[in-house]
């Protein structure tokens, strides 16, 4: 299986088969992917954000030494915590197969385990004053530092996302035998229109099946005036199979600006601990950044002096750095992990809160490419 779309088409006993080998040579990993969650996991084999099912049967002569690559080191990450009393909840969160909760539980893997290496004693799951629980913690000598990890992603609105969701349950009530890559609903779309849409592709996808049209091949909603949505036809099943859609989007794609990040670092910081140190980790998914954009979310207005007369201000926003606010955060992490010749390559910048109550020294966060400012 080379795609999403191989994977939907092929037998549940194959996908099972072909996941088991691929965990069969890591004792830790063979308990996570077990036999019973295995049967759970394919049966979700039509959803097209199921990244882990991806990387446990893909066969592609680029992705494969990636995918072997990926666990590979996920069981070298996990072989100092398989034992200790927090590893049936990392289980159950490597389990989770979406790209953003399992990419997520990753990188909290990946930092975990590079400060158990440093000599850190590490608690997965840590209790928090709030009942709440932090993703990790890192204790050393006389210090204790708690971790959060977020992800910078592409996010669609909770409105739209309504939208999308009643249009994709309405096309669920359609038998056909066509692969249907992605439908795009346009900004102006209304969620009452749904139904609408649903029976206008499926008398487009009776048409497509009955005078044999070449392939893939796209129609819009309406048939006159501006297009509110867009159907991409990629592919004829063989008789017998069911159809299915790969995924939706909203306005052309799914987009977010960098001004998101104030939020999502907002977030992480009621989960870290009042009376200690607290670092967010932030990892952009999918995403290309500019450093202006995250310092301007971090440390607000900017403006430079040349020699007599002073410039106007040319960053200006809310900075989440602030001397009353955001005060028990001691430093944010950017971790750019990027994929590059079936490897990763990773990389932090790491913002010190210059507000915060407890400061962190920079040897916390040296390492092999690491930037402090």
């Amino acid at each position: 299986m080379k795609d999403n779309f191989e994977i939907a088409k092929a037998e549940n006993q194959l996908l099972i088969r072909t996941a088991k080998q691929r965990v069969c040579s890591y004792p830790i990993l063979k308990e996570v992917y077990d036999e019973h969650f295995l049967n759970e996991l394919v049966e979700a084999k039509r959803d097209p954000d199921n990244l882990l099912l991806f990387w446990l049967v893909n066969d592609n002569e680029f992705d494969s030494p990636t995918a072997r690559k990926l666990f590979e080191e996920i069981e070298g990450m996990l072989q100092p915590f398989s034992n200790s009393s927090n590893f049936n909840p990392l289980k159950l969160k490597l389990r989770q197969w979406c790209t953003i909760p399992f990419e997520s539980t990753i990188t909290e893997l990946e930092l975990a385990s590079e400060y158990h290496e440093r000599g850190y004693d590490i608690e997965l799951e840590p209790d928090l004053p709030n009942n709440r629980k932090g993703d990790f913690s890192a204790a050393k000598e006389n210090q204790k530092i708690y971790f959060e990890v977020k992800m910078a992603h592409k996010e669609v609105s909770s409105k739209n996302k309504a939208v999308i969701d009643h249009l994709s349950y309405c096309c669920q009530k359609i038998d056909h035998p066509f692969f249907i890559g992605n439908i795009d609903v346009h900004e102006n779309f209304q969620r009452s229109q749904s139904n609408a849409v649903a029976k206008f592709i499926e008398r487009k996808l009776k048409e497509l099946d009955a005078f044999s049209c070449n392939l893939p091949v796209s129609f819009y909603y309406p048939d006159s005036g501006d297009p509110l949505v867009t159907v991409d036809v990629n592919e004829r099943f063989p008789n017998g199979q069911k159809g299915f859609v790969g995924g939706f989007t909203y306005g052309g794609g799914i987009t977010t600006k960098w001004t998101d990040l104030r939020r999502k670092i907002e977030e992480g910081v009621s989960q870290l601990h009042p009376d200690f140190p607290g670092v967010i980790i932030l990892r952009p998914l999918g995403l290309d950044y500019l450093e202006y954009e995250i310092q301007n979310a971090l440390f607000g207005d900017l403006s430079v002096n040349f020699g007599a007369k002073k410039a106007p201000v040319f960053r200006t926003g809310d900075r989440i750095f602030a001397k009353k606010k955001n005060t028990r955060l001691s430093a944010v992490v950017l971790y750019d992990k990027r994929l590059q010749n079936f490897g990763y390559t990773r990389k932090k910048a790491v913002y010190h809160n210059p507000f915060a109550l407890r400061k962190l020294p920079k040897d916390v966060f040296e390492g092999e490419n690491v930037t402090q400012f």
